[in-house]
């Protein structure tokens, strides 16, 4: 899709939704779902942490991360095996 650069506002072409348009709902509801198709279920841990320094949020972060790939990884693979 190429990017059209406006110099103003008023130059594009109007895009917005109507506040009261039925359509928002499943809108919404399409891009969820596509978040969920493409990240997994959960791309971040659930609840609220706290950390001593920067160093052990990054850490943190990094064990996470590595959790998610290995489990994409091992459902791709149980994928491939049952094909």
């Amino acid at each position: 899709m190429p990017i059209k650069k406006y110099r103003r506002l008023e130059d594009a072409p109007e895009r917005w939704l109507a506040p009261w348009d039925h359509s928002i709902g499943a809108r919404m509801r399409f891009v969820c779902e596509m978040a969920t198709r493409l990240a997994g279920p959960r791309a971040l841990p659930r609840g609220v942490r706290k950390y001593r320094s920067f160093e052990e949020l990054l850490t943190d972060r990094e064990r996470w991360e590595d959790e998610r790939i290995a489990r994409i990884r091992a459902e791709r693979m149980h994928k491939l095996g049952s094909s």
